[in-house]
């Protein structure tokens, strides 16, 4: 969670003491009665004043080591950490209970937590997709560990956004190279691109700006090799007319089609011109 919204998490849960008021707070943090900070400590949690649980619990895990409520009391200081949304400190305590407590009721629902952390840290796609990635294998791990688990299907359709957010930002990163008018690298970007989904929802458009890349190129080839790039560019609408006939882009892709034979035209008759003005000896 960014610093500003942490600080007003926090100038929040001043607000929320409990009746006992800041000078009650802070004397039961100093207490030594433990079953006290234990009732008060979970009675925050229950309440939602999770700020306001996580130093008694975090003393509490030292207080309580070994015994039987450690358990109880490590599962819900992560779910602490969980409900003021520090989800890097969540997700490293919920795997840290999964290792401690492996055979524990909770220990499926820690795991699955610690993955959804790790969905909630992927970034916008427009930003670097390290955690995103890393989001995908976490929860495909937890998948793995519990194949007949319930959460399997929320589990595949959060999947399924992440690969989405992927593959968004390889289409524009792939899609930049014909915004910055570099045509012979952006058809090789958007043709890697559709090879690598060629069922996804970006395919068309990038079949499409393949096209327009060729048929500029060719307008900025050499005499020489402009007839055959026009014929590139026309044999690229002939496969996205066949695999796209309804698409929205087709309009658009006929008009380019037709400049291309032009353009194939003109260039061969300037090559004809050119031969004869300068015939080879």
């Amino acid at each position: 969670m960014k610093r500003t919204s942490l600080l007003l998490l926090v100038f929040g849960s001043i607000l929320l003491l409990p009746t006992t008021g800041c000078d009650g707070y802070q004397k039961l943090l100093k207490s030594n009665d433990t079953e006290l900070k234990y009732e008060k400590a979970m009675a925050f949690y229950a309440d939602g004043r999770c700020m306001q649980s996580l130093p008694l619990l975090k003393e509490l895990i030292g207080l309580f080591r070994g015994t039987d409520r450690m358990e109880t009391v490590f599962y819900t200081y992560a779910g602490a950490q969980y409900c003021i949304e520090d989800w890097y400190m969540a997700r490293y305590y919920y795997r840290q209970f999964a290792k401690t407590f492996a055979t524990s009721e909770h220990t499926e629902e820690a795991e699955f937590r610690a993955a959804l952390c790790s969905v909630y840290l992927s970034p916008d796609f427009s930003l670097d997709q390290f955690d995103t990635g890393a989001a995908i294998d976490d929860l495909q791990l937890f998948m793995d560990r519990y194949p007949q688990s319930s959460l399997k299907d929320s589990c595949n359709n959060m999947m399924g956004r992440l690969r989405g957010k992927l593959e968004l930002k390889a289409y524009e990163q792939a899609k930049l190279y014909h915004t910055t008018e570099k045509y012979q690298s952006s058809v090789m970007a958007l043709g890697y691109f559709i090879k690598a989904h060629p069922m996804g929802p970006y395919s068309e458009e990038a079949a499409f700006l393949i096209i327009d890349s060729q048929f500029r190129y060719a307008q900025q080839s050499t005499l020489r090799r402009r007839e055959e790039r026009f014929a590139d560019a026309v044999e690229s609408y002939l496969n996205f007319a066949a695999r796209f006939p309804e698409s929205a882009f087709l309009d658009a892709a006929v008009q380019l089609h037709r400049k291309c034979i032009n353009g194939m035209e003109r260039a061969s008759k300037e090559m004809r011109a050119n031969h004869s003005e300068n015939p080879t000896p």
